[in-house]
């Protein structure tokens, strides 16, 4: 049996396409102690640009993924028509395709299969939906 190797790694936080490029999102995120790490970033194969954040104003506070819509056909604009926010749960995985095949038998469904992510030095990630509806990004360890 595989045992979880799952590492959190980050909140993704869904944000309209306007907002992000007004920096309405950092600046909130600015108010409670959140400061960019890295650069921005665009993926034009996922659909997305983001940010990630972090900092926070407490000890343990997770780091944030601002990820805001690019393009027609993004993910991330059928979350944003919904109202919801609170995205995905990021989590660093050792073996990408092992922690696929383990939540895909406890019967969370593969919703975007491994592909290279411009966020993560084009290392694979994948979009799985677990049976709550949560949906959880699994990036491969590099």
């Amino acid at each position: 049996m595989h045992t979880n190797s799952l590492l959190f790694h980050h909140v993704g936080v869904a944000c309209h396409a306007e907002a992000f490029a007004r920096g309405t999102e950092r600046q909130n995120l600015d108010l409670l102690g959140y400061y960019p790490e890295g650069e921005e970033w665009l993926d034009e194969q996922l659909g997305m640009r983001g940010q990630f954040m972090v900092g926070g104003s407490g000890a343990g506070a997770p780091r944030v993924e601002l990820v805001a819509p690019y393009g027609e056909q993004s993910p991330v604009k059928s979350w944003l028509r919904k109202g919801v926010k609170l995205y995905h749960l990021g989590f660093m995985a050792t073996d990408l395709s092992a922690e696929i095949e383990r939540l895909r038998a406890q019967r969370a469904k593969l919703m975007f299969p491994p592909t290279p992510a411009v966020a993560f030095g084009n290392r694979r990630v994948a979009f799985v939906m677990l049976p709550n509806f949560l949906l959880v990004e699994i990036i491969e360890k590099g």
